[in-house]
C-alpha cells in the first residue's frame, strides 16, 4: 500500500468548505476534526458526499449527533458523532467510489482543525513486468501525494473541485393587475451536483425582485354638449372613454367606476 501524507485544513468560511476528494481504492481512511481548544461541538462538522454528489453525512445543514455507520460501496465508514472533542470518520476496507470530504462551519465560526490520511494500492508485480516487456517506464506510485489542488500525481485520474453557481427560478405573477407592482423569484446557490450550497459569490447573485405592471386604464372626458334648453334649467352631456396611455380603447367596465367623471350635468343659459 502507498501511504498518503496527512492533509490539513485550518481555515474556512460559513457553510460547506471543500477539503479533499478521497479516490476509489483508498483504504485505512482516518479523518479527524478536533474541536477548537478542546471544545465539544465547536460548530465545525465533518460532511461527506458519495460519488453521485449526494450527502451521506451532515448535509443540508442537518447535523447527526450520534455515533453511526455509513455504508459506502465496498466498505463501511464509522462516524463518531458530534458529542466528542474529536469528531472522526474511519474505514479499513477499500472504498469503491470516490468520496468528497467537506467541513460545515456555522455559529461561532471557530477555525476547524481537520486532519485526514488514507492509503492507495501499489502497482502489482504483474503490471510492472508488463511495463518492462514493452520497454515502458512504470509510473512511480510510491510518492503519490494528494495536493491542495485536489489532484493525484503519478498519472492517476484527477478529481475536480466542486463548482458553485446561482440558480434562479421563474418569475412569479405580478403583485398587481395594473399600476406599480413587484415580481419575485427564488434564487439559490447550488453546487455542481445541484445540491444546496453556501459558497457562491454574493456579488454575482441575480436579482430576486423586480418592478412590474402596466399603466392602469383611465377615463377620458370629451367636451360638454350644448344645453338641452335655451332658457331655464336644462341638461348637458359629454362622452367618456376608457383607455390606456398607449391609446388603446377598452370597454367601459375596464375602468374604475369610483373615479368615473361626471357624464351628465344641469345647465341654465338664461331665465325664461
Amino acid at each position: 500500500m502507498s501511504p498518503l501524507p496527512d492533509g490539513l485544513l485550518f481555515s474556512s468560511r460559513h457553510g460547506y468548505n471543500f477539503v479533499v476528494v478521497i479516490p476509489a481504492g483508498a483504504s485505512n481512511i482516518d479523518i479527524r476534526q478536533r474541536g477548537y481548544k478542546g471544545l465539544i461541538s465547536d460548530d465545525n462538522y465533518l460532511a461527506l458526499k458519495n460519488g453521485q454528489g449526494k450527502y451521506l453525512l451532515n448535509g443540508h445543514f442537518i447535523v447527526s449527533a450520534v455515533e453511526r455507520d455509513l455504508m459506502v460501496k465496498g466498505s463501511v465508514l464509522r462516524y463518531s458523532g458530534t458529542g466528542t472533542a474529536v469528531e472522526s470518520l474511519q474505514a479499513f476496507k477499500p472504498i469503491q467510489e470516490p468520496l468528497t470530504l467537506e467541513v460545515l462551519s456555522v455559529g461561532k465560526m471557530t477555525p476547524p482543525r481537520v486532519r485526514y490520511s488514507f492509503y492507495l494500492p501499489k502497482e502489482s508485480k504483474e503490471d510492472k513486468s508488463s511495463y518492462k516487456k514493452e520497454g515502458k517506464t512504470p509510473p512511480d506510485l510510491n510518492n503519490s501525494v494528494l495536493s491542495l489542488s485536489n489532484r493525484l500525481d503519478g498519472g492517476r485520474p484527477s478529481y475536480k473541485r466542486p463548482s458553485y453557481k446561482w440558480a434562479a427560478g421563474g418569475w412569479e405573477a405580478c403583485s398587481v393587475t395594473c399600476g406599480d407592482g413587484l415580481q419575485k423569484r427564488s434564487v439559490a446557490c447550488r453546487d455542481s451536483y445541484g445540491q444546496p450550497a453556501a459558497e457562491c459569490d454574493a456579488a454575482q447573485r441575480p436579482a430576486d425582485v423586480r418592478l412590474c405592471g402596466e399603466p392602469c386604464p383611465a377615463w377620458e372626458a370629451g367636451p360638454w354638449s350644448p344645453c338641452s334648453k335655451s332658457c331655464g334649467r336644462g341638461f348637458k352631456r359629454r362622452a367618456l372613454k376608457c383607455w390606456v396611455p398607449s391609446g388603446r380603447l377598452l370597454p367601459r367596465e375596464s375602468c374604475n367606476f369610483r373615479r368615473k367623471p361626471q357624464e351628465l350635468d344641469f345647465c341654465t343659459l338664461r331665465p325664461c
